[in-house]
This record gives C-alpha cells, structure tokens and sequence, in this order.
C-alpha cells in the first residue's frame, strides 16, 4: 500500500466538524468545541510529521538520485531501474498479502496486531523460494543478455525481501499513529541508499552490476538497525486457524497491489525490451524526477486513506471531499513537473549531464505526473474500502491496456521523440478508466 491527503488535512483521522449553518448562520470557527480544535491539531502535527519526513526523505533522494545517475551510464541504469522494477512487482507477493490486515490491527483492532504479524511472517517464508524462482525464470527471459545472474538476484533480494520489511515497518508505524517514528522510517533508507551510492562513487563506479553490491549492503544495514529500534515489542502468536480464513483475501490483495504498481512499472519493462537500454535509462530518469512532485502527497494519502479504515464505508460527504483531493493532487503534481523543467531549462547540468538528456521528455509528458499520483490515490481509496477483488481486476485490466499501448507506439513510431509526446494520451486514458471504476464503486456503496 502506498502511502496518504484530505484536502483538508485538519478533517484527517478526526471527527468531521460539519459546515453547514445552523439556524441561518455562516459557520464561524470561533464556534468549534475546545476537544475538536484538539483533534484538528493532532491531525495536522500528524501530517506534518510525515510532512518533514518526506521533506528529509527528498533531500537524501536528490543526493541518491544524483550521484547514482551519473556514476552509472544511461545505458546501466536503464538496466538497473527496469531490474529494479521487476523485483517490486514480485516482492507484491511477500507475506502473500498479509501486510494489508497488519495495517488495519494497527489502525482498527489492535489487540489482533501480534497474530496478524505473526500470519505475515510465516507466508513470507513460504513466499520467498517462489519469488525467487519467478525472478530465475524472467532473468533467464528478459535480463540474461544485459545484466549478470549475481548482480541480478541482488537487486532482486533487496525489492523482495529488505525493502518489504522497511514497508511493512513503515505501514505499522502509521497504522499506530506513531507518525514520527514513521516519518524517521520513511527517512532514514533512503539515507543509506544515499551512503551506498556515495561509496560507490568514491571507489570510482562501475556497471549495474558493481552497483547492484553497494545497493545490497546498503539496504541490508537499513534493515537491521530499522528492525531493532522500530518493531512494535509486542507477542506474535501463530494462529492457523487466522491464516486459512485471511489467506484468499490477502491474496486479492497482493495480486491488486502487484497490478497497481505495475501500471508504474511495466512501462520500463516494455521500454527495455523493444527500445533498448539507453531508453530506458533515459526514461527511468524521467520517472525519478516526476516521482519526486509526490513527496508532499503521500503524507496526505497515507492519512487519508487511516481515516477511511476507521470511517469503516463510503458516504457522499466523503467521495466530495475526495473529489476536491483529485484536483489538488493534480495541480500539486503538475506545478511540481513545470518547477522542474524551469530549473532544467535555466541551469541544463545543475543535476548532471545523464539527468539533463531526459530534460526532453519531461518537455512533453506533461499529463504523466498528475496521472501516477492520482491513480496511488485511486488505490488508496480500493484499498481502505477493503474492494481487493475489484481493485484486482480493474488494474490488471488498466495494466494489460497501458502495456499494450505502449509496445504500441514504441513499434509504430521508434524515435524516442515521436512515441513520448503519445504518452499523454496513453496515460490519461488509463486515468478516465480508473476513475470510472473508482468513483463508481464509492458511488453504489454510498447510496446502499
């Protein structure tokens, strides 16, 4: 699950103060209850909190990003960013979907939190040789040909199993309300990420596969030290009987979750494979960049989307202020995207000379942004309603659609420049049709 805004963010995880006017009169906010203006500030140190986290967090990914995008060639980190995204599709599968009822103990019933954590970690066990043998089996498809096996299963490892743990930790966290701990969890990864790229570049760089070594150590150091100082100290209790009756719905939930984040993913795939590994690359720096305009959002989705687990179901109220969410998400996510071509095109090299050669590609996609955030906010909205079938089958259907349509464009029209303009199209298409699905659904369960 991603991370979550109200357009409010003083309503999120508070009671809702209605606004309507009582008697003839304008709603004063003179008028609120002492313990509502409480609630409103716990609210808002709460988004604030995971505010300054993200805030830490983009700055260590800016030092990442740069370091690692021009010590690798474009060609590497094509390679290493399609690798990548492969392996967080499969580590979707990780503890078989239990981290989704791990998040809702820790945001609803507590008392049941140590089972639930206890489900997950034996389906992760049994998960992990399955991952691994899909990864064996794509590597020997899609990679064998430009990446290493060794360089290959450890990108691989830190996705399935190091960066799912630092997930889990950080959904726990939230779900608690602990939103400090969860900012620091948010923060600090991202930090060793940075010393392993920092490292890497001392030693003078290399290949993917050098790189893949760094990236390794580097999240395996996060994970001992985030494990022990924030796993919630509580009794994990193995119940069979918990994991048969959870065990369908949780893999609902891993196969919505996989084709949620594939619709972000497959396109490096695709990409890869039909327009070759400076594409990639140039295309996996784009995406770096426009994925740096949701920093601000995520608090905001993360927090929202506990305020619906504990709404419990859909009203009209809230798929209006949901609906006010879309706009802001789309106008903070575009704003974000034109910032960035501004600095592009003032000081071309200010983030290097690799980042620099996607400064025309983000010239024209400019829907891509507003898009890739809105559809995590869409998930979001499946997934505090508990719609795992549905989220299930809407996004593989978005995903199989977008897949299409790229290979598409790339095979028609192979000039990078031709087929990137096209992309607009493709991703607000995908946009309508997640949006159709998504509000619909709130619509019929509002008005049962």
């Amino acid at each position: 699950m991603s991370a979550t805004l109200s357009r409010n963010p003083t309503l999120i995880g508070a009671t809702t103060v209605t606004e309507r006017p009582v008697s003839g009169r304008r709603f004063n906010p003179a008028r609120l209850l002492p313990e509502q203006w409480a609630s409103h500030r716990k609210a808002a140190l709460g988004y604030f909190q995971l505010l300054a986290g993200s805030g830490g967090r983009l700055g260590l990914q800016v030092v990442y990003f740069f370091l690692l995008a021009n010590t690798l060639s474009l060609a590497d980190m094509g390679v290493f960013a399609t690798v990548s995204a492969t392996g967080v599709l499969i580590g979707c599968f990780a503890g078989f979907g239990f981290q989704a009822f791990v998040m809702r103990s820790a945001a609803g019933r507590r008392s049941s939190l140590g089972g639930y954590l206890a489900a997950y970690y034996v389906c992760f066990a049994a998960a992990l040789p399955i991952m691994l043998a899909t990864a064996w089996l794509l590597y020997i498809a899609l990679f064998s040909h430009v990446i290493a096996l060794p360089g290959y299963f450890a990108i691989i490892i830190v996705e399935v199993a190091l960066w799912r743990q630092i997930e889990l930790l950080v959904q726990v966290n939230n779900g608690l309300g602990r939103f400090g701990a969860a900012s620091t969890l948010v923060s600090l990864p991202v930090g060793f990420r940075a010393a392993a790229a920092v490292a890497f570049w001392a030693m003078g760089g290399g290949s993917a596969e050098t790189w893949s070594l760094y990236y390794l150590v580097g999240n395996l150091i996060a994970v001992v030290v985030l494990v022990a100082v924030f796993h919630p100290r509580i009794r994990m209790r193995f119940r069979p009987r918990l994991l048969k009756a959870k065990l369908r719905d949780g893999l609902f939930f891993a196969v919505s979750y996989c084709m949620f984040l594939a619709q972000g993913e497959i396109d490096k795939v695709i990409i890869l494979s039909l327009a070759g590994e400076r594409a990639a690359g140039i295309y996996a720096i784009s995406i770096r960049l426009i994925d740096l305009t949701g920093v601000p959002l995520r608090p905001m989705f993360m927090m929202y989307s506990r305020k619906l687990i504990q709404a419990g179901r859909a009203t009209k109220a809230l798929i209006r202020e949901s609906l006010k969410i879309e706009a802001l998400v789309a106008g903070v996510s575009t704003g974000g995207l034109l910032a960035l071509i501004v600095l592009l095109t003032l000081w071309p090299t200010i983030l290097g000379a690799n980042v620099s050669s996607a400064y025309g590609m983000l010239t024209v996609i400019l829907l891509v942004p507003a898009v890739r955030n809105l559809l995590e906010f869409h998930s979001e909205l499946f997934f505090a309603f508990g719609n795992m079938g549905l989220r299930a089958v809407v996004t593989a259907a978005l995903v199989v659609i977008k897949a299409a349509a790229v290979a598409l464009l790339i095979t028609a029209l192979p000039s990078t420049a031709d087929w990137a303009p096209w992309l607009n199209g493709v991703f607000a298409a995908i946009y309508a049709l997640s949006f159709v699905a998504v509000y619909g659904l709130l619509t019929r369960n509002a008005a049962s």
